[in-house]
C-alpha cells in the first residue's frame, strides 16, 4: 500500500488516482499465505495501520528505487507513469494535474501496475524477496506483462493466481469502501515455496477461483 503519486498504497489504482487502498480481506489472506509480512514497498502511514508490514516505502522513500527484502505485500500504484515514477494524467502537460509545474514533459509513458510487477519480478530473481502476494487491480496486467517483458523476468502468469468472484473494493482514504469497482482483480502468489503456495491457495479459495498454472513455479 501507500500514498504518493506513483508510489503508493496497496490499493490505489485508476486511470487519474492512485489512492485505494486494500481491504482487510485481501491483506488477512495474503498474511496467512505468507506467514508474515516483512515490507510494503508502496505504502503509506494510513495503509499500513491495515498491512502491519515491519517495514514499508512511502512515496518519499520511492519505494521502486529501493532495494526489496523477504516477504513482500504488493499492491502498486494504479494509473500511467514516467520513466521517474511521477504520475501521468490525462492532458496533465496542459493542465498540470499530476502535481508538475506547467510546462514539463514526460518520458517513458507506461502502467505503473506493470512497471512495479517487473521490479518484483527482478527482486525475486535476485533472491531478495523470498516470497510475496502481488494484488493487480484489474486482470489486464495478465495481458501487458506478455508484452515487452524483461529478458530472464517472470510474468504474472508464471503463479498461482487467485480470481475474486465479486469484483474487490478497494478503500479510500477516508476508510470508506469503493461502491462501483471498475475492474476485475487478480491476486498473485510469487514464490518458489510449495507450503506458502498451498497456504495461498487455502486462504484466498474463499473468495473465488485460484489457478495455479502447470509448472507453476
Amino acid at each position: 500500500m501507500s500514498t504518493a503519486p506513483i508510489l503508493s498504497t496497496a490499493a490505489r489504482h485508476s486511470s487519474e488516482s492512485n489512492e485505494h487502498y486494500t481491504p482487510s480481506m485481501v491483506v488477512e489472506a495474503a498474511r496467512i499465505a505468507l506467514g508474515a509480512i516483512d515490507l510494503d514497498p508502496a505504502s503509506c502511514a494510513v495503509a499500513n495501520e491495515r498491512v502491519r508490514a515491519d517495514r514499508f516505502f512511502s512515496y518519499g522513500d520511492n519505494g521502486y528505487r529501493q532495494p526489496w527484502f523477504g516477504r513482500v505485500f504488493l499492491n502498486p500504484p494504479g494509473g500511467m507513469s514516467d520513466n521517474k515514477e511521477r504520475p501521468v494524467k490525462q492532458k496533465c502537460r496542459e493542465t498540470g494535474s499530476c502535481g508538475l509545474p506547467l510546462p514539463h514533459a514526460h518520458e517513458g509513458v507506461e502502467a505503473s501496475a506493470k512497471k512495479w510487477w517487473f521490479k518484483l519480478s527482478r527482486e525475486f530473481a535476485a533472491g531478495r524477496v523470498s516470497s510475496a502476494v502481488f494484488v493487480g487491480f484489474s486482470v489486464e496486467i495478465l495481458q501487458n506483462t506478455q508484452v515487452d517483458t524483461p529478458a530472464g523476468l517472470a510474468v504474472p502468469l508464471d503463479f498461482a493466481m487467485a480470481f475474486p468472484a465479486k469484483r474487490v473494493a478497494y478503500m479510500r482514504p477516508d476508510g470508506a469502501a469503493g461502491t462501483q469497482p471498475p475492474h476485475a482483480s487478480v491476486i498473485v502468489c510469487v514464490t518458489r515455496d510449495a507450503v506458502v503456495r498451498s497456504r495461498f491457495e487455502s486462504a484466498f479459495s474463499t473468495m473465488g477461483r485460484v489457478v495455479v498454472p502447470v509448472g507453476a513455479s
